[in-house]
C-alpha cells in the first residue's frame, strides 16, 4: 500500500519484482513485445520508482518512458545486467557469461532461490535466467560461450532471435518494395533510373519528388520499377 491508498499491482522493490522480470523477459522471448505498454501501466500504478533494467528492456518497444534509472530496485543479480547495455558489443559476450555463472547464488535473496528444496507443497519449475536470454535477444549478443550453461533457457532465446530475423526481415521487405516500386501519378522516392514493363525501351532518370508518368501500354497501370543509381 503506498501513498493516497493506492494498493500497486506490481509492486518493484519486493518479491513482485521477479514477476515482473519474468513478463516482460516471456514477452520478449515469445515475440509479444506488443503487450509491453500494458505490462508497464501495471507497475506504473501507484506512482513508485521506476526500474534501471526493466526500464531498459521496454525501451525499444515502448516509447515516452524518459530518462532511464542507473539502479534497479532489486540489486541482486540485476544490476549487473546494467552494465551489458552499457558496455561495447565485443565485450558484452564475456559480461553475460559471468552474470551466467553468478547468477543463481547471486540470486540468494529472490523466493525462488533453493526451491528445490522446499518439498512436495511447493511447485518446482526449474531455475532459468530469463532475463540473460531476453537482454542477450534485444542486444544481438552471441551466446555461444554461455548457451549451454544450466540456468540459460536456449531454446526460448532461439526462439526470440528467430521471431525477430522474420520481424526485420518483414519490415525491410517492405521498405525495399516501397522504394524499388512506383505507380504512375505518385512521387519518385529515390533518384536514379528507372524503367516500366508497359513500354519497351523506357529507361529514363528521375530526381526524387519527381511526378511519375503514365505511359501508354497493355499492360494497363503504369508501374515503375528503380533499376540503379
Amino acid at each position: 500500500m503506498l501513498g493516497g491508498g493506492l494498493l500497486a499491482h506490481i509492486t518493484l522493490g519486493d518479491d513482485d519484482y521477479w514477476h515482473a522480470i519474468r513478463l516482460t523477459s516471456w514477452a520478449i522471448l515469445f515475440g509479444r513485445s506488443s503487450e509491453l505498454p500494458r505490462l508497464c501501466r501495471l507497475w506504473d500504478y501507484a506512482n513508485q520508482p521506476l526500474d534501471g533494467l526493466l526500464e531498459r528492456m521496454v525501451a525499444p518497444f515502448v516509447s515516452g518512458r524518459g530518462v532511464l534509472p542507473d539502479e534497479c530496485t532489486r540489486h541482486l543479480p540485476y544490476f549487473k545486467l546494467l552494465k551489458v547495455f552499457s558496455a561495447a558489443p565485443e565485450v558484452r559476450p564475456a559480461l553475460m557469461a559471468q552474470y551466467m555463472d553468478d547468477w543463481y547464488e547471486a540470486s540468494r535473496r529472490e523466493p525462488y532461490y533453493r526451491s528445490h528444496t522446499k518439498g512436495r507443497e511447493h511447485n518446482f519449475l526449474g531455475y532459468w535466467s530469463f532475463e540473460a536470454a531476453a537482454v542477450s535477444v534485444l542486444l544481438d549478443i552471441d551466446d555461444s560461450g554461455y548457451r549451454d550453461h544450466e540456468f540459460y533457457p536456449k531454446d526460448m532465446a532461439d526462439f526470440g532471435r528467430a521471431h525477430k530475423l522474420a520481424q526485420e526481415g518483414d519490415a525491410g521487405e517492405s521498405t525495399r518494395d516501397l522504394r524499388l516500386r512506383v505507380e504512375a501519378g505518385q512521387p519518385c522516392p529515390r533518384e536514379g533510373e528507372w524503367e516500366t514493363p508497359a513500354q519497351a525501351n523506357s529507361r529514363r532518370r528521375f530526381k526524387q519528388g519527381d511526378v511519375m508518368p503514365s505511359v501508354e501500354g497493355d499492360y494497363g497501370q503504369t508501374i515503375w520499377q528503380w533499376v540503379n543509381d
